[in-house]
């Protein structure tokens, strides 16, 4: 089954634009998948490991022959890519991005791009801890949510193709507002970025000598650079300061909570949370 997309222009070829492309070769290999970027290097190892079938450097004419584009740099540079993408897209074109906040991006394209073509805000909820082309994934977004928030003038037909291509990346599509992403988006990626970064940093380097899996496991985000997170602090400080806000005030109830002894309830809300997530292969 293949994708009604045809030709596909992926802005960004790192860890993010790599697996997509990917994903999608190996769902519709007939798709034509072309990269773009600044790094040759990196875009020649793209293609050789099937990420894309060709590339251009800083070539936005190219976009003219894509009958859909994914914006899929930093949040920082999304915002500039739209400021002057509007005059290489082809008529009819759905244009989408892969940025982990999505109300500055939104409003940015929505207001910026021309009315001849469509833009989706996208977020697939998925990622490693190391970045790369090198490090890219095909099932990357296997059973993970994707986020997808069409505009108020949304043209049907375009978010249900859209839909059908997340779908066969192996995704799970779901529709949101982009305020409604950002909200509960700093609760269940930024805020455990943060928790984790934290973690570390408090971790003294001399009890590490007798550090398990446990901390391992809770210390993985804490391998991710500053410069992936810089946009996504800076798109969304609002959501991002409350979720904080929140869990500062959990935190004294759990330590109120082992003073009287009620800490077994708290546990147990855990494990049913952790039940509902967790992954049926782990």
């Amino acid at each position: 089954m293949g994708t009604s997309f045809e030709r596909v222009g992926i802005w960004g070829v790192g860890l993010i634009g790599g697996s997509l492309g990917m994903a999608i070769k190996r769902a519709a290999p007939e798709t034509h998948v072309l990269g773009l970027g600044r790094d040759a290097a990196r875009l020649r190892r793209a293609r050789e490991m099937g990420a894309i079938d060709a590339f251009e450097l800083d070539g936005l004419r190219v976009l003219r022959d894509c009958d859909l584009i994914i914006l899929a740099t930093p949040i920082e540079h999304i915002l500039l890519a739209l400021e002057s993408l509007g005059n290489h897209l082809a008529q009819g074109a759905v244009v989408t991005d892969a940025g982990s906040t999505k109300r500055r991006i939104c409003s940015l394209a929505w207001d910026r791009l021309p009315s001849t073509v469509e833009f989706i805000g996208g977020h697939p909820v998925a990622g490693r801890e190391v970045t790369g082309v090198e490090n890219s994934l095909a099932t990357l977004f296997e059973k993970a949510p994707y986020v997808l928030c069409p505009g108020p003038r949304s043209v049907p037909g375009n978010l249900s193709r859209l839909r059908s291509l997340v779908g066969l990346l192996g995704a799970r599509p779901v529709i949101m507002t982009p305020e409604d992403h950002d909200r509960a988006i700093a609760r269940v990626s930024h805020l455990p970025q943060l928790l984790s970064t934290v973690l570390a940093n408090f971790t003294d380097v001399r009890d590490t000598e007798i550090a398990g899996s446990g901390l391992r496991d809770m210390l993985r985000l804490a391998g991710s650079s500053y410069s992936v997170w810089k946009g996504i602090f800076d798109t969304n400080p609002d959501n991002i300061d409350l979720a904080l806000e929140d869990f500062v005030r959990y935190l004294q109830t759990i330590r109120d909570a082992m003073r009287d002894g009620s800490l077994s309830a708290h546990f147990e809300n855990a494990q049913a949370c952790y039940r509902k997530i967790k992954p049926s292969n782990p």
